[in-house]
């Protein structure tokens, strides 16, 4: 070895014992030196560049080295054809996954997955959803981040009241403020409890993915439990269909704000999800399931029970405290005059099984906190996992690879015929009878008023 070479040798591996002292990571590194900077160039997600350089090589074209070194990363691969793409292969996609793929208590890089879609000429897309699932997602994640699991078990402890007017000699109706409240100062409390429970209980990948198996992405549960308590606004004051419809309405309420904590205390406890397991009737055993558990763990929806440990039992604690103080102070006529108007109600006891509920409900979730795993910090874990894939909520499976450009589909295109049977000619005819009689249907009514009055 010249000296030139000796040199340039001792001076790399100066570089590199420079560099190794700075980096505050560990993990695995490519090193390569660069001869004419003379210094080692080390790049730590490595796996990219490698997808990076596969996909352009000339001998690539039909993608299907890339889909080969996808898989060699241990990412599951779902390839759809140009001429293939339609509803039922994303729906089976989705169920595929749904089973098999998003299994929450593994690590997340073992979950890994994407979708891809191959044009005639071989070039391969992400293939995402197009129909306003980006904004639900934006939407859901703000909720998740201003979600209070104090307020939702508040609400849900002090509208247990209401029960105690269950008797028949009993009147109740809503306070002035309740749809209020339930409507706008607790909506991220009551919101979206069906994408909650669809994500985090039942283990569907993505929004968009809840979006094509769902078929509506309107917030049904919460519209339904504000509109029964208007409902019961305008019924009859002391009339027994004023009484269903408040009860109803607050019901409903509190089963929403216990679904979203059970779903959140499912997430944070990091158990598997359901999947698939009961067929079609899997989306309303998981509700119950976000039910219960909400019931049984109310404490461990609260994010900051993510901590584990004694800062968790802590938060616990303190929460039930409060939670306690509170309904107590519920039972003032002046307080619960705000919520519900009761008369001949005897909370004798609703107190005793709200305390009950309450004292279990702390004591269950103390001992499912001491299991939970204080999330490790960011200098332990990165360097040591190279995560290839984004994850996205607009594709159905919930990852995209960043190296590859969107191909967005919207899924009103692949619409199937409403009558197959029968022509387009033929069914605009029927139609165009079909509305003319609706319309004529609707002016006879002003024809039965006009005679009548004759």
């Amino acid at each position: 070895m010249n000296m030139s070479t000796h040199s340039a040798a001792n001076q790399a591996d100066a570089n590199l014992n420079q560099m190794s002292s700075d980096s505050s990571l560990e993990g695995s590194y490519v090193c390569e030196f660069n001869s004419s900077s003379r210094k080692w160039e080390c790049q730590q997600f490595y796996k990219t560049q490698i997808l990076q350089t596969i996909i352009d090589q000339h001998d690539n074209q039909d993608g299907r080295q890339t889909i080969d070194q996808l898989k060699e990363f241990g990412i599951t691969v779902y390839l759809a054809e140009h001429d293939t793409v339609n509803i039922a292969l994303l729906k089976q996609v989705i169920s595929h996954v749904t089973v098999n793929r998003n299994d929450r208590s593994r690590e997340p890089h073992e979950n890994q997955r994407c979708i891809l879609y191959r044009d005639k000429s071989g070039q391969l897309y992400n293939l995402t959803v197009d129909n306003g699932s980006g904004g639900l997602a934006s939407t859901w994640k703000n909720l998740l981040l201003s979600f209070s699991g104090l307020q939702a078990m508040v609400a849900m402890s002090v509208l247990t009241r209401a029960f105690a007017c269950m008797n028949p000699e009993s009147k109740v109706k809503p306070g002035y403020f309740l749809g209020l409240v339930l409507g706008l100062v607790l909506f991220e409390e009551m919101s979206q409890s069906f994408l909650n429970v669809a994500l985090l209980v039942q283990g569907v990948p993505s929004v968009a993915a809840y979006s094509l198996s769902s078929g509506s992405d309107s917030d049904w549960p919460r519209k339904l439990a504000v509109f029964a308590l208007a409902l019961a606004a305008a019924q009859e004051a002391g009339s027994a269909a004023q009484k269903i419809c408040t009860l109803l309405g607050i019901a409903l309420s509190m089963a929403l704000l216990a679904a979203n904590l059970g779903s959140r205390a499912w997430l944070y406890m990091r158990w598997k999800p359901i999947g698939n397991m009961f067929g079609a009737l899997t989306p309303f055993y998981a509700y119950c399931a976000a039910i219960l558990t909400g019931l049984v763990f109310p404490f461990m929806g609260f994010r900051q029970i993510q901590s584990g440990g004694a800062p968790a039992i802590q938060t616990i604690m303190i929460n039930c405290a409060i939670v306690a103080i509170l309904f107590v102070l519920s039972d003032l006529n002046v307080v619960q005059g705000f919520i519900f108007m009761g008369q001949a109600c005897d909370q004798t006891t609703t107190n005793i099984v709200l305390g009950s509920w309450l004292a279990m409900a702390a004591v269950s979730s103390i001992f499912a906190a001491r299991k939970i795993e204080k999330p490790e910090t960011v200098e332990n874990v990165e360097g040591e996992i190279d995560m290839i894939l984004d994850e996205d909520q607009t594709s159905p499976v919930g990852y995209k690879v960043p190296n590859f450009p969107d191909y967005c589909i919207d899924p009103v295109r692949f619409r199937e015929d409403g009558l197959s049977c029968f022509s387009t000619n033929v069914q605009t005819f029927l139609g165009i009878v079909i509305c003319l009689g609706l319309g004529a249907f609707v002016g006879s009514a002003a024809l039965v008023d006009y005679f009548k009055f004759e």
